[in-house]
């Protein structure tokens, strides 16, 4: 298990369509292999997820690669965070989200304060998005392209074994408890300073 630094503060089909609405661009675009496409995802994760404390556990998943029209495909991955943040923390969370992305550069393209979720664009050609989902279960996933279309074998190698449940499914069920996050108690308003 691995733990998210996260300041108190997938969705694969948006992270597909905001990939596939730059698709003029890859034909430029020099491919990656899938290791240097795996090095970006993870350190595109990291720096999504850099602003946020104190620190959520989580799980990576194996990369996963999607064909697009054009002779390309997009490799993405998702993060699982498996502490548990209460509901009187979702607007704290998707806040603090909200204003780092918008400050490394990122482009929101959509917000779902009701979900809540939220969709960016990265510098570069990647996309990222932030859901959670209905059992209070986060998930980041981020995408990069162009890769070369792989069939035959798992572009990334051997996928490693993942957290599973009984019925087989991932296990991204979070269940660990933090005493911020998981509290009920909602994230207090800052007092404005007077000035002297």
């Amino acid at each position: 298990m691995l733990v998210l630094t996260l300041g108190a503060s997938s969705c694969s089909s948006s992270s597909s369509s905001s990939s596939s609405s730059a698709g003029g661009s890859h034909q430029q675009k020099a491919l990656m292999t899938p290791d240097q496409a795996v090095q970006k995802l993870q350190a595109l994760l990291d720096d999504a997820t850099s602003d946020i404390k104190p620190p959520l556990r989580y799980w990576d998943a194996w990369p996963d690669s999607t064909e697009q029209d054009g002779g390309y495909a997009t490799a993405s991955q998702a993060r699982y965070i498996m502490t548990k943040v209460s509901k009187a923390k979702f607007g704290a969370l998707l806040g603090l989200l909200e204003r780092s992305w918008k400050a490394k550069g990122y482009h929101i393209a959509k917000v779902n304060p009701n979900q809540p979720a939220m969709f960016a664009d990265i510098p570069g050609g990647a996309s990222i998005g932030f859901t959670i989902g209905a059992a209070d279960n986060i998930t980041f996933e981020v995408s990069v392209s162009p890769i070369p279309v792989i069939t035959g074998h798992d572009p990334f190698g051997t996928p490693t074994p993942e957290p599973t449940m009984s019925n087989g499914n991932p296990d991204i069920i979070p269940k660990y408890d933090d005493p911020f996050w998981s509290s009920d108690q909602p994230t207090p308003t800052p007092t404005p300073t007077p000035s002297p």
